[in-house]
């Protein structure tokens, strides 16, 4: 067991030294590659452009401060120079970070046209940049700016200044690369070009490591980790298959004992957690010792593998004790199963119940109301389960295909619910539409509920128009009737009587026949005119002439001229009328006609030696009149069908009268905007008139 735990210790230990050197030349090979890139020397030609942009900023600080001696002017040097920096700074944020990544590592010395130093960094070596010292570092150039602020490349030095010198050369005519547009619009941006200068720029080979290494961004670990992580994979492995195996030789009594009955799921939890521990710390230990490794780290590895060995012989347990009893004696999860399962199931109760929500949200929406709080809410939802796939990194493609999935079953059940209950409803109005009012939707509509309202108000709709034309048809197959018979008995007499007169030679006779004649024309008369009284109302061709009416006089007006009549009919009046004036705005003819209609109904079918009661009265602001009296014959009607035409009172039309009286009172009185109303009560027979008052 030792020697399966120390052999592949040792040979990561052994393995160091040529990890090390694969990651130098990767380096190298690295920093080969990006000194002759267009990124790296196009650096320099944006930091000449900085440079002398720095430059012209302190020029104008020192400027500024030199012409102006109080504090206020410093202040207002101050602030104008921080100004320049800004804009320096916020036009080309990217170059000028560069500038300052570059800085600690660069040397630079920058000469005008007449050689006169202007600006120089020596921080780094401590050596003044000339021709000559350039060509003891690795990587030297010389950019010269003539007084048009057209850059030209005079020296490069280094390994690679044939392939560096084209580069250069390509950098200049591209007009792609990023200084050149910098060059171009520069002065849009407050930013000058670099004329009559010339840039000395040189870094040492430790220098240009460090800048590379931190600021391109090589490093150890990206390096050596995928070849390491092979290797150790490879050694988990083999210490892992030697830890099944070493138990089949009996002699060496391996495979049992109290450590091996570690739970399943702490052997993977150590396993996991070793190999992670490994994997973020061998690339530092590869690191801090240069390629040599140190006792510690081989302690480390022994400590790793060792655990390796250890959850294998846990894991063959499987072999020993077979599946079944393994998962019931090794596992922390299967006796538990039961609190597991039951979680599972709140979980997923909830998680469902959630969901149900929004489907049935999604199927209670009222569509006649404003939609925005249920796309908000559907919106929101959307939006939380997106974000959270997005923190899933790479995970959260596949959840995004699981939802997409989900979505889309979701929808095609809400589309296929959506189409039964579109089907339902479309049956329905089928029905009614083939004339079967007598259809009831039983079924969930969901978001077509309120058309079950609908089509119920529709349903009862058709019946009352259905009633009102069975109903209209009926009383015109009465109104022919009762024309008939009502035209026709006076006809016939007219008729009987004019043949009886031209055979009558007695004067007396005649004379009888004469008046009796003259009382059925005027009977047809009366007749005519009231049929064509009620045809003008019903058909709404009736002129008001609308005026300031007391209703108190006009009905004691009416009441007066009717005297006789009533008292003919032996019924005792009994009236109450208001004090004060009782006024709307009316048709006096047409009101006036209501009143007889209803005063000469009272003689006609009151009980006589009764007492019929008149009240006009004002209730806010309407103006009622009241008229009750006792029937002689047995109300045995509807008081709705009374005021139908030719209908009357006395069924057997012993009496006379059209049948027209009452209809041409309710015609009249909705004509003016009243309101008319019949109420029986065992023989009592009441009318009631409401019109708008004049205040």
């Amino acid at each position: 067991m030792i020697c399966i735990i120390l052999a592949p210790s040792i040979y990561i230990r052994n393995q160091y030294s040529n990890y090390y050197t694969v990651y130098w030349e990767n380096i190298e090979n690295q920093y080969n590659s990006y000194m002759n890139s267009e990124e790296f020397l196009g650096h320099f030609l944006e930091i000449s452009y900085i440079l002398y942009n720095l430059e012209q900023r302190d020029e104008k600080e020192r400027k500024d401060a030199g012409d102006q001696n109080n504090a206020e002017a410093q202040e207002d040097a101050g602030e104008q120079s921080w100004n320049l920096f800004e804009d320096i700074y916020g036009q080309v944020q990217s170059s000028y970070m560069e500038y300052e990544d570059m800085y600690p590592y660069l040397d630079y010395r920058v000469e005008n046209q007449e050689g006169t130093l202007m600006m120089q960094s020596t921080a780094n070596t401590g050596k003044v940049l000339t021709p000559e010292s350039l060509k003891d570092y690795p990587f030297g150039v010389v950019i010269a700016y003539s007084s048009w602020g057209t850059p030209d490349i005079q020296y490069i030095y280094g390994d690679f200044k044939e392939e560096q010198s084209l580069v250069f050369r390509k950098l200049i005519s591209n007009s792609e690369n990023s200084w050149h547009t910098l060059m171009l619009e520069g002065d849009d941006y407050g930013m000058e070009r670099p004329e009559g200068r010339t840039y000395y720029f040189g870094i040492t080979q430790d220098s240009l490591k460090r800048y590379l290494a931190e600021g391109y961004g090589v490093g150890v670990y990206e390096d050596v980790s995928g070849m390491m992580s092979s290797t150790i994979l490879l050694l988990m492995f083999l210490v892992a298959v030697l830890a099944w195996l070493c138990p089949l030789l009996p002699f060496w009594k391996t495979g049992s004992g109290k450590l091996l009955r570690a739970p399943f799921e702490a052997v993977v939890f150590a396993v996991l957690l070793g190999f992670l521990l490994m994997e973020a710390s061998y690339a530092g230990m590869l690191e801090e010792g240069s390629g040599i490794a140190r006792d510690l780290n081989t302690v480390c590895w022994m400590c790793f593998f060792a655990v390796v060995y250890w959850a294998s012989s846990c894991l063959r347990q499987i072999y020993v004790l077979g599946p079944a009893v393994y998962v019931r004696e090794r596992t922390i999860l299967y006796p538990s199963r039961g609190y597991i399962i039951k979680a599972w199931r709140t979980v997923k109760g909830k998680v469902t119940g959630w969901f149900k929500q929004i489907y049935h949200s999604l199927e209670s929406i009222d569509l006649r109301e404003n939609g925005n709080r249920a796309i908000f809410r559907i919106v929101l939802c959307n939006f939380v389960l997106l974000a959270a796939m997005c923190f899933m990194w790479y995970f959260g493609i596949m959840a995004l295909c699981i939802y997409s999935a989900v979505l889309f079953f979701l929808l095609r059940r809400f589309y296929n619910d959506l189409r039964e209950k579109y089907r339902v409803l479309l049956k329905a109005t089928n029905q009614i539409a083939e004339g079967d009012l007598e259809v009831e939707i039983t079924e969930d509509l969901g978001v077509f509920t309120p058309f079950r309202t609908e089509i119920a108000k529709i349903q009862t709709g058709f019946r009352k128009a259905v009633e009102e034309e069975v109903k209209s048809q009926r009383m015109k197959t009465e109104l022919i009737t009762n024309v008939s018979h009502d035209l026709k008995t006076p006809l016939t007499a007219i008729i009987t009587y004019v043949n009886l007169l031209k055979e009558e030679q007695d004067e007396e006779k005649r004379k009888d026949y004469i008046r009796v004649l003259e009382s059925k024309s005027m009977r047809l008369k009366v007749l005519i005119e009231d049929l064509f009284e009620i045809s003008k109302a019903s058909s709404k061709n009736v002129t008001l002439n609308l005026m300031e009416v007391d209703i108190v006089n006009l009905f004691k007006q009416v009441k007066l001229e009717l005297e006789d009549k009533l008292s003919e009919a032996e019924i005792d009046f009994r009236c109450s009328y208001p004090e004060e004036k009782m006024a709307s705005l009316l048709d006096s003819q047409k009101t006036y006609r209501i009143f007889e209609n209803l005063l000469v109904n009272v003689s006609k079918y009151a009980l006589p030696h009764t007492r019929a009661y008149v009240e006009i009265t004002g209730e806010m602001d309407e103006a009622v009149i009241r008229i009750k009296n006792v029937s002689a014959a047995e109300l045995t009607f509807h008081p709705e069908e009374i005021t139908e035409r030719f209908v009357r009172g006395d069924l057997s039309r012993n009496t006379e009268g059209s049948g027209l009286g009452l209809a041409i009172v309710k015609s009249f009185t909705e004509l003016q905007k009243g309101k008319f109303t019949i109420e029986t009560e065992a023989d009592l027979f009441k009318v009631e008139l409401r019109f708008t008052r004049i205040s």
